[in-house]
């Protein structure tokens, strides 16, 4: 063989050689590192070749512990944000690490093993470091701290609006997508590096929740709600229907998932209406007389549906598939005067008196006397008005009322409660000379003498009314008493004004009379007087129309 033929097959043959070389050192040094980490590499910049599994727990072990006190840094169009790894419960998977770590110049092709080996005697080798974490927390924080967000996506919900489930469709927002932080922070941590730098664009951001997520939350809210729910507060039994259970469904995009929920405001306000008589109404503190001195009454708490709680139990019930009965607790309802209240009223003593008479022995009488025991101990508080009517409401029978005397259309005639009209004219003088406004009153339409001239009140159901205005800084106490053929009224308060009857008037109305009746009212403390007027109009005869 010619010398230049032995050169060309030298040089032929020595990548060959060289090639088998290499595979031959590869499978030396692969045999000598059975069951151990490959030479020259590192798992997040620690040396670990030639490591056993064993040797390696401590030192990812190690890795793990600085990974739970991280941080993932997510860089975007608009900036920047980090996530706590304690936030999204970032951990070093330390099984799957060490497996890794094992398996580094371990994979691929056969070919290209011994290529990577010799590689890895100039430079090491990274073996990965594996991590998991929440993606529900990912999610809520990305979408919560997005410097790049413009929309927030829409999740698909359920609503029971109508008492019928339906789904509402989500909508996609604009900005970072929280999945694709999520798939970043798992390959951006296999360098080991802290810390975690994840780089993402922005773009459309799907909702985390699919339609079909939203429709089987839907097909299970259906199921729970297909029977009413039975209740129980305060001895009072009552079933919601299923229309009333399935519009209080909601749902809500937790961490876990898309999750059903009550409306809690919503079982408040439906048990409260259709559990109106459980519990016992609260009682306010009251102001009597005892022997001609004024007598503070206490108030006492009442009990209602239903106590906050109620909508908790409710909740829980109808989400385990309760059918009940289901007992709800009862809120407490403090009365709307206190002991307290009652005695910062500052009545202490007689304001206002007057009285009127009438035959005894008449049916009329008794719906005078009616009229004045259920008025007794009533309070008018500062700026509050009271109606006689919404307070003793109908006259009626069974009421406590008889055949008395009235007029109608300006007429003279008999009715359930005749005769009312004497008591709220006393009621009426008592409060003008005690200074109080009147919202509402009328006269008689025929002026009958034993009521004073142009300065009376008549009472009907519902109309007309006796209302009257305290516009005075005390409380007023409406005290009623009676004899056989007299009734009187008293106005007990704090003596602060001085009040007149300071002129009247009269002029013609067609062919009626108008009384106009001036009246003073002067404070006691600054001598600053009032002037106002009431008035009448009086038909000359019955059944005469002006």
């Amino acid at each position: 063989m010619r010398r230049w033929q032995r050169i060309v097959l030298f040089v032929l043959a020595l990548p060959l050689v060289l090639a088998l070389g290499v595979g031959v050192a590869w499978a030396v040094d692969e045999r000598a590192s059975d069951g151990k980490v490959a030479r020259n590499t590192e798992l997040a910049g620690i040396p670990v070749g030639g490591l056993t599994e064993a040797e390696l727990g401590p030192i990812v072990a190690e890795v793990a512990g600085r990974f739970a006190e991280g941080v993932v840094r997510v860089d975007t169009p608009g900036g920047s944000f980090t996530l706590d790894g304690t936030e999204i419960d970032l951990r070093v998977d330390e099984a799957a690490t060490i497996a890794a770590a094992l398996e580094v110049g371990r994979r691929g092709a056969v070919t290209v093993r011994p290529l990577d080996w010799l590689a890895s005697l100039t430079r090491p080798r990274t073996a990965p470091v594996r991590v998991t974490a929440s993606y529900g927390a990912v999610h809520a924080l990305v979408t919560e701290r997005d410097p790049a967000r413009t929309r927030v996506p829409r999740e698909p919900s359920i609503t029971g609006e109508g008492g019928e489930i339906t789904v509402v469709d989500g909508r996609p927002g604009r900005g970072t997508d929280p999945a694709a932080v999520f798939d970043g922070i798992a390959e951006a941590a296999r360098s080991g590096r802290l810390p975690v730098v994840v780089e993402v664009a922005a773009g459309s951001v799907p909702p985390r929740f699919t339609r079909l997520d939203a429709e089987r939350l839907a097909d299970r809210a259906r199921a729970l709600t297909f029977q009413p729910l039975e209740v129980v507060a305060g001895g009072v039994a009552a079933s919601v229907p299923q229309e009333t259970l399935r519009s209080w469904i909601r749902s809500e995009a937790t961490r876990r998932g898309l999750e059903l929920r009550i409306d809690a405001g919503a079982v408040q306000a439906d048990m409260e209406e259709l559990l109106p008589e459980a519990g016992t109404r609260p009682v306010d503190a009251g102001i009597t007389l005892v022997n001609g001195r004024v007598s503070i009454t206490p108030g006492r708490d009442g009990t209602a549906c239903c106590d906050p709680a109620a909508a908790r139990l409710v909740h829980d019930a109808l989400l385990q598939g309760r059918a009940g009965p289901i007992e709800l607790p009862l809120r407490t309802v403090p009365p709307r005067r206190s002991t307290e209240d009652a005695r910062a009223l500052g009545i202490r003593e007689p304001v206002a008196e007057f009285t009127t008479s009438f035959a005894a022995g008449q049916s009329r009488v008794i719906n005078i006397h009616r009229m004045a025991d259920l008025v007794r101990g009533v309070i008018i508080e500062p700026g509050q008005t009271f109606s006689v009517n919404d307070h003793v409401g109908r006259r009626t029978r069974e009421n406590g009322f008889a055949p008395g005397g009235a007029i109608e259309a300006g007429r003279f005639t008999e009715a359930i409660g005749g005769g009312v009209s004497q008591f709220a004219t006393t009621l009426f003088n008592a409060a003008f000379f005690a200074g109080l406004d009147f919202a509402e009153y009328q006269a008689h339409t025929i002026y009958i003498s034993r009521y004073p001239y142009g300065r009376e009140a008549t009472l009907s159901y519902p109309k007309p009314d006796l209302r009257i205005t305290n516009n005075t800084p005390y409380g007023v106490l409406v005290w009623p008493t009676y004899t056989p053929s007299s009734i009187t009224v008293t106005l007990w308060s704090t003596k602060h004004l001085e009040v007149e009857q300071s002129g009247q008037s009269r002029s013609s109305a067609g062919r009626c009379t108008r009384v106009t009746t001036e009246r003073t009212t002067t404070v006691i403390a600054t001598g600053e007087r009032r002037v106002d007027r009431v008035h009448a109009t009086y038909r000359p005869a019955e059944g005469v129309d002006c």
